[in-house]
């Protein structure tokens, strides 16, 4: 493969090019070096080992939300200032502070007892899909679960998630690399309807009780702390997290195990394989597919140096395909032993996706409840997911069920 190579030494591989590209040009990209340059100011990390290690790295932090809006050049609006205050995108006492009003929520211990929630959600859209004709599995099915679960959750309307789950789908290009600035004008759209829903939702729980989250959030000493806009600001991104990238995560969890019919068949059979087929799914085609970190000293990966001021991603996507760390990291393997852990699209260190074990328990339920209520499912078009940066998308998975 021909690259051009930069001052540094780094090689060279425009973001745009690489988005374009099939999963085979990252796969180039790793075998010749750990590191590639996307643009000016920043660098992506390629081999399992170094994401490995640099995901839970306290001389690394996450990337600040100011520094990765003027990055991918978002202008001053509703979006900017999301990413400026959400938790996700703030270190320190500050990441500490916002992540503390949701951690006793989203510990493990409480959503295990969340499981009869999300069965019960789960069984009622399977239920729900047509019988004998094509329909989208990722509007009719993979979008509605994340998205129902996370509003009975907060307390919001069951019959708005379909709303939000929209909203969001826009709203969330704002953590896609490169930046999609020709849809800047739908994505601050979204971000500022979003912002008035939290907002009028959290309002109403000031006035009147309930027994939800948002109740507790308005009530709870450490939410109290925040400002009013700040917390507006968390909770937009919970519906986000909550809604978004699980909801991709199904679709690709799904459609491999149906394009595939002995796979299919094999989790039919003993569901103890449900988890290993969520594990893979998630690895071969992660809907997070990086990590974002500000390199604050300089960063050896073998013999480049990362300069401080860069902008370092650390590719989720390239490492859990690493050949170096996985036996035939390109198939999908309901045997595997060689897993990377803990699973890197959860991220590592203190950023780790609060909502990992709620992702877990929706894609379990939903796809038991597929096997147990669909099980003759049959796949017509297969999903792709796009983008190789950020939070990624998936194209439809058109399915009929006999």
């Amino acid at each position: 493969m021909a690259l051009t190579i930069g001052e540094d030494g780094i090689p060279i591989c425009p973001a745009e090019e690489l988005a374009q590209a099939p999963l085979t040009k990252i796969d180039d990209l790793r075998r010749i070096s750990p590191v590639v340059r996307t643009d000016a100011n920043r660098v992506m990390a390629l081999r399992a080992d170094d994401v490995a290690r640099l995901s839970h790295d306290p001389q690394l932090p996450q990337l600040p939300g100011a520094h990765f809006a003027k990055a991918l050049g978002i202008p001053e609006g509703r979006c900017r200032a999301f990413l400026e205050n959400f938790m996700l995108m703030s270190n320190g006492a500050d990441h500490h502070h916002k992540r503390g009003a949701f951690a006793k929520t989203f510990s493990h211990p409480a959503i295990r007892a969340k499981r009869g929630l999300v069965r019960v959600v789960a069984r009622q859209i399977v239920a729900d899909l047509p019988r004998g004709e094509p329909f989208d599995f990722l509007a009719l099915c993979a979008s509605r679960l994340p998205a129902e679960v996370i509003a009975k959750m907060l307390g919001l309307p069951v019959q708005s998630s379909s709303w939000f789950a929209g909203q969001v789908y826009s709203f969330s290009r704002c953590l896609m690399v490169p930046y999609a600035i020709d849809r800047h004008d739908e994505i601050e759209g979204s971000a500022e309807a979003l912002y008035r829903f939290v907002s009028a939702e959290l309002d109403d729980r000031r006035e009147k009780a309930r027994d939800d989250l948002l109740s507790s959030l308005v009530q709870d000493e450490t939410a109290r702390a925040l400002e009013s806009e700040d917390l507006i600001y968390q909770v937009m991104g919970i519906i986000l997290a909550g809604s978004d990238t699980t909801r991709s995560g199904f679709n690709l969890l799904v459609g491999r195990l149906l394009a595939d019919r002995t796979l299919w068949e094999a989790v039919g059979e003993d569901r103890a394989l449900i988890p290993a087929a969520i594990d893979e799914a998630l690895r071969i085609e992660p809907p997070v597919g990086s990590l974002p970190r500000l390199v604050t000293a300089p960063v050896a990966l073998d013999s480049h140096l990362v300069a401080p001021g860069q902008l370092l991603a650390l590719s989720t996507l390239s490492a859990m395909r690493d050949e170096a760390r996985l036996d035939a990291a390109q198939c999908f393997n309901l045997q595997r032993t060689d897993h990377i852990r803990p699973h890197l699209v959860f991220g590592g260190g203190p950023h780790r996706c609060l909502g990992e074990m709620l992702a877990r328990i929706e894609l379990e339920e939903g796809l038991a409840a597929l096997l147990d209520d669909a099980s003759g499912i049959e796949l017509i078009e297969a999903p792709r997911m796009m983008g190789i940066s950020g939070i990624r998308r998936s194209t439809p998975l058109i399915a009929r069920i006999s």
